[in-house]
């Protein structure tokens, strides 16, 4: 009896230690990896992009986890056949290895398990003492606890070194062979299987033939059935006509450079992804026909001394980024400057933002004659780029020709501050002053902005035109950031559909494959901006060209430098234009003819435009006015100098005297009204004539010459009959006359003057100036 005691207390004790050993043994940390990992981009279809290396300087990507069959099978016939029956340590295999070293006086054999290599892979490498070795097993054996096989797997291939700075199945793959772990064949399976061992095998002179020997004896021993791997890996044995065909592929000569195809956008992803694989939904293909298409324009624009271009596309019906091109690959300063997101002044870029949002609020009309005349607005002197002017022009004919004179018309009826609130509200992030520091130039490009911003307030735009025309579109729309109606969208992006294109794009409408673009373009002051964007039923295109550093060039416009681009990128995208001109819930609104207001009963022809169901606040047309004439209808009476039975009248289209001067200068078709009659009192000084320049009582700033030397001042005079004499007087001192072209220029002094101009026929206009 007392000795069946002791045997049970004997238990007991031994029970409790080999638990107490157990627990000891649990609490053993589990090896962790914590190496850095590179960055790596990886297109919609799985192409590598980029990648940028990580900071202990090795090309270590993201473990996959995705390898093919071939590459297990090939690791575990040449590491450790037994890896699933073990767990952790091959007592067997360890103990022969002991043994041949010992007989050999050195290392011929490691006898590791897979789980023991990554258990020193994970300890760097620690010297290779007993100690160490037996370290090894008890946290291989700690490590087999705590992950599956296939996870150790992973861990072994994520981590194992190929050679050079090349750590890893996945950057492997790549760097040798161009491919994905899962896409090696039965040779680059093999190769990389047999690497590890020696990694300086791969590098050309260094023991290339006995990498050749491993590779061939992996490949032959493959022939045979395997036993040991687990029925789940279905891997058939290397047939002979494979073996044959395995034994013909090359090694690797070098390895590959790594691709930088969107290397801006992986910088920019790194900020957020650093050490990851950031799955884009970069179309790889057109990435790749972007940058050829930048490299073919950049030869052309060097010779202008243009060094820097930027392509960005937005897939805006999913939302999706599909080409991020940030610089010429071939530019100066192409790795430094992303100019997707680089902040620089707009330009005319914005001008269908301020059209929207009048269409929106009905005080615009697409069609509605807006001023396009000189104009100095305290100082500020906003100038068409073809140094002309229209006197007055459809506001769809404004924006198709990017005329700044009739934007700033606009902005100043709409309000700086309104325009200004509605910028950063479609999250236009270079926005970044408050609308008095900007003023009216704001519209002509006193802002700045972003490539990316633009295009993605263009890409929303369409995205929420889309949800109202397109059935099958189901996605979100941010309302917030998009203050227009889809009618205005629809309308404005009718309107930019118009425009004429740059000179190679002549004739497109005479081919079927040719795709309508809805399109503006942009041009900052001094040429050192130049924008296109453009939308097909699909895609945003944004393209800006220019030098990073700020530097203008001659003749670097949108038209000429970025247009060309843009239209070339929408030639290879996979879509056609579709787009209505209005949604089901525009209007019909009928417009004069000739002015493009609502009519007034004395407009004859009328047509229609579509328009947003909005109450329209511009008035009627204010341009056609009943006239009255003489018997004879060869002068333009007044109502108390003709007799009442004799009058006649008829309707005039009568623009105000500036408007009148420049509009008949290319309207040949204009009918000016009829001189007054002799024996009538003189006409109304605003019905006759008008001051171009000054505009009003304003401060007139005296011009320096490139020399630095004072100019004269030139006062200018609009007359609807440009025949009359003017006679000029400046503080009541004679100065001059003008026949025709009523310019007078005009030496001053700073100081307070009152300018005086008086026609033929008495009718007199006045000014007080202040010169400084």
């Amino acid at each position: 009896m007392r000795n069946r005691s002791k045997g049970v207390r004997a238990l007991c004790i031994t029970g409790s230690v080999l638990l107490g050993l157990f627990l000891l043994f649990l609490c053993i940390p589990v090896p962790k990896f914590d190496d850095p990992y590179s960055t790596v981009l990886v297109a919609k279809d799985g192409s590598l992009l980029g990648a940028h290396i990580a900071d202990d300087s090795q090309w270590r990507f993201p473990a996959s986890n995705n390898y093919s069959d071939k590459y297990i099978a090939c690791v575990l016939e040449y590491e450790d056949q037994q890896f699933f029956r073990h767990f952790g340590f091959n007592p067997v295999a360890f103990f022969q290895a002991m043994i041949q070293n010992h007989r050999a006086g050195k290392v011929v054999r490691g006898g590791s398990t897979i789980s023991m290599q990554v258990v020193r892979l994970a300890r760097k490498n620690k010297p290779r003492t007993y100690g160490e070795k037996f370290l090894e097993v008890i946290l291989a054996m700690r490590m087999e606890l705590h992950y599956s096989k296939r996870s150790i797997l992973n861990l072994y291939a994520a981590h194992a070194p190929f050679g050079g700075n090349v750590v890893g199945i996945d950057a492997a793959a790549w760097r040798y062979f161009h491919t994905t772990p899962d896409q090696l064949t039965w040779s680059e399976a093999a190769t990389l299987a047999v690497l590890p061992n020696s990694p300086a095998m791969i590098h050309p002179g260094k023991a290339r033939e006995r990498l050749l020997d491993k590779r061939d004896d992996l490949l032959f021993r493959l022939t045979t059935p395997k036993s040991y791997l687990p029925k789940r890996y279905h891997i058939p044995s290397l047939s002979r006509d494979d073996y044959e065909l395995a034994l013909m592929e090359r090694l690797p000569d070098k390895p590959y450079d790594m691709p930088m195809l969107a290397y801006h956008y992986l910088m920019d992803q790194e900020k957020t992804h650093k050490g990851e694989q950031i799955q884009s939904d970069i179309d790889f293909n057109l990435q790749s026909m972007v940058l050829d298409i930048m490299n073919r324009h950049y030869q052309g624009n060097t010779q202008n001394q243009i060094e820097n271009a930027a392509v960005y596309v937005v897939d805006y019906l999913n939302d999706e980024i599909v080409a991020y091109a940030g610089n010429n690959v071939k530019a100066k300063d192409a790795a430094m400057v992303d100019m997707v997101k680089a902040q620089r002044s707009t330009g005319s870029i914005l001008k269908p933002f301020l059209f929207a949002a009048m269409l929106d609020e009905g005080t615009l009309l697409p069609t509605m004659l807006l001023q396009d005349v000189p104009m100095n607005l305290s100082g500020f002197t906003p100038k068409n780029y073809s140094g002309q002017y229209w006197g007055a022009v459809p506001a769809n004919k404004a924006l198709q020709n990017s005329l700044n004179a009739p934007f700033v018309y606009l902005l100043k009826n709409y309000g700086t501050p309104k325009f200004h609130s509605l910028l950063r509200r479609m999250k236009l992030s270079g926005i970044v002053f408050d609308s008095e520091h900007y003023g009216l130039s704001l519209i002509v490009g006193g802002a700045e902005a972003s490539l990316f911003d633009l295009v993605n307030v263009y890409s929303r735009m369409g995205r929420k035109l889309a949800s109202f025309v397109n059935e099958s579109f189901d996605g979100e729309v941010d309302g917030a950031s998009v203050p227009f109606s889809a009618d205005a969208i629809a309308v404005t992006f009718d309107v930019m559909k118009g425009l004429t294109r740059p000179s190679d794009q002549i004739g497109w409408s005479g081919f079927s494959s040719s795709k309508q673009v809805a399109w503006k373009t942009g041009t900052s002051f001094g040429f050192k901006d130049a924008w296109a964007i453009g939308l097909t039923n699909r895609y945003v295109i944004g393209v800006w060209v220019g030098n990073s550093d700020g530097e203008g060039r001659p003749g670097l416009t949108g038209v000429s430098s970025a247009a060309p681009i843009m239209f070339d990128v929408a030639s290879v995208l996979k879509d056609s234009y579709t787009y209505p001109s209005s949604t089901d819930n525009a209007i019909e609104v009928e417009v004069c003819q000739e002015s493009g207001y609502p009519p007034s009963e004395l407009c004859k022809n009328v047509r229609k435009v579509m328009m947003p169901d909005v109450e329209i606040k511009t008035g009627v047309c204010p341009y056609h006015k009943k006239i009255f004439l003489d018997a004879s209808r060869q002068y333009q009476v007044l109502p108390d100098c003709y007799p009442i039975d004799q009058k006649r009248f008829e309707t005039y289209f009568v623009l105000p005297p500036v408007i009148e001067m420049f509009y008949r200068r290319h309207t040949a078709m204009y009918r000016p009204l009829p001189a007054m009659y002799p024996d009538c009192a003189t006409a109304h000084p605003d019905d006759m004539m008008a001051f171009v320049y000054p505009k009003s009582d304003a401060r007139v700033t005296i011009p320096i010459g490139i020399r630095g030397d004072r100019q004269q001042v030139i006062f200018e005079i609009a007359h609807r009959n440009p025949k009359k004499t003017i006679f000029w007087t400046l503080n009541n001192e004679f100065i001059g006359k003008t026949t025709l072209n009523h310019q007078m220029p005009i030496d001053v002094e700073k100081g307070d003057y009152e300018l005086r101009c008086v026609d033929e026929d008495g009718v007199e206009l006045y000014r007080k100036i202040v010169v400084n």
